[in-house]
């Protein structure tokens, strides 16, 4: 394994203060598959003390458990060999206990394909067959899988990240393992799980068809929808794997954008009806709407995603006729800004091309709405900003005041919409002067 030459250096410091040091985790699972490490975790037998005796530049990370880190080329973070006490939380150590052996060590985390270490003297150290593993394209857990979810809970998740990150799959123990566990997510903060579901539909939405279990009580609209099909010409599959096949599309990545889109569509189990054998979901995107506000709060996302996503929700199924009537009813009388109407095309784009292939034909129209639209904002205003006058001059040159300002700005904004020859300081500095 090639190393940088300043990890190299740490390495050899403390083989020459009479210390074992190795490389481990996922900088060594990348470099096995043919990956650039983003960066290089050390484990040691040397005490946090030593480290700082060996090293000028050292942050007190985590002393409590043993790790520091190294301030050199870039950050390393260090930590002694050790093993971990009972998880009361289901999430965090009681305590740790120092241990002799980088074996000792790897053997408390979490999978076999994290769970190697590397130095140039000894090589690969792979007690439990991570590079199999590897080969194999597994996540499999170190020693058992129960022990390491109770452990730990999170790890559930992360199994299901490096899943959709590696494109591997969850060994069958594991697997099992997680389904019996999957209770523990509780004990989880939503921020943690926010987090990784965010991570997981960046890498591979498809695997979250194999979380609805999982996430039963945090997400409980998954397996409605996975058991929602759609019989309908315009799609060709149920609602869950429609909804990931969309997130698929979204290029680049947007988490505020991930989120609508996984969110879209969670109004069609409750909205469901059957009229001569096809499905109809009337009414869909406000039940959708309903349900993303109180998931923006329970997920705890921003205060600008908690107001734009329910929004980009509530209108994502509406028709986006090429005329100037659709620009004015959201530019102006809906006060979309660009970011947000960008925001709305994108949403629509990914939800057409995850239809059936008849439904996959109104793209065209979506295509032609989206060629009106920036040829006719360039020429027209769009909000008040966009005028040639302001508040300063309505009051200067009319008696209007406090609301009726803006009432004037307002009416001057959809007139000029119409008529965008209109939009210059001199004519409405005339048409004030006359009417003043």
């Amino acid at each position: 394994m090639k190393l940088p030459g300043y990890v190299k250096e740490i390495i050899e410091i403390y083989h020459r203060a009479g210390y074992e040091a190795f490389v481990v985790g996922g900088c060594v699972r990348d470099y096995l598959l043919g990956k650039e490490p983003h960066d290089y975790d050390i484990a040691t037998n040397a005490f946090p003390e030593v480290t700082i005796q060996l090293f000028d530049h050292v942050i007190l990370t985590g002393l409590k458990h043993g790790t520091v880190t190294i301030l050199s080329n870039e950050p390393v973070e260090v930590t002694t060999f050790r093993l971990e006490s009972e998880y009361k939380d289901h999430r965090h150590p009681e305590a740790v206990r120092f241990v002799n052996t980088i074996e000792e060590d790897l053997s408390r985390r979490d999978f076999t394909i994290n769970a190697m270490a590397y130095n140039d003297i000894r090589g690969l150290i792979d007690p439990f067959h991570g590079q199999i593993d590897l080969e194999k394209r597994k996540i499999r857990c170190v020693n058992d899988p129960d022990t390491r979810f109770k452990e730990d809970a999170l790890r559930m998740l992360r199994a299901h990240r490096f899943a959709a990150k590696l494109n591997f799959e969850i060994e069958e123990h594991t697997k099992l393992a997680i389904e019996k566990n999957s209770s523990l997510l509780r004990y989880i903060s939503i921020e943690r799980i926010r987090s990784e579901l965010v991570e997981i539909m960046r890498y591979d939405p498809y695997e979250v068809e194999n979380m609805t279990e999982l996430l039963i009580d945090i997400l409980p609209q998954l397996k409605q929808c996975k058991e929602c099909e759609q019989n309908s010409p315009w799609h060709d599959t149920d609602v869950l794997h429609h909804t990931l096949r969309a997130l698929k599309f979204l290029k680049p990545f947007d988490e505020t954008l991930a989120w609508a889109i996984l969110m879209h569509d969670f109004g069609k189990p409750e909205t469901k009806t059957t009229k001569d054998g096809r499905d109809h979901f009337y009414g869909h995107p406000l039940i959708s709407k309903k349900i993303s506000l109180e998931l923006c709060k329970k997920f705890k996302l921003t205060n600008i995603q908690r107001k734009r996503i329910p929004v980009l929700i509530e209108y994502h199924d509406d028709h986006l006729n090429a005329n100037l009537k659709t620009i004015f009813k959201f530019r102006i009388q809906r006060n979309f800004d660009e970011e947000m109407m960008d925001q709305l095309l994108t949403l629509k784009y990914c939800d057409i091309m995850a239809h059936s292939l008849k439904g996959i034909q109104s793209i065209e129209n979506w295509k032609a709405f989206k060629t009106f639209y920036e040829k006719e904002i360039k020429i027209r205003p769009v909000s008040i900003k966009d005028l040639a006058i302001n508040g300063s001059d309505v009051i200067q040159y009319t008696d209007r005041k406090g609301s009726q300002i803006h009432e004037f700005l307002y009416n001057a904004l959809i007139e000029c919409f119409y008529e965008p020859q209109k939009n210059n300081r001199k004519y409405w500095i005339d048409r004030m002067t006359r009417k003043k």
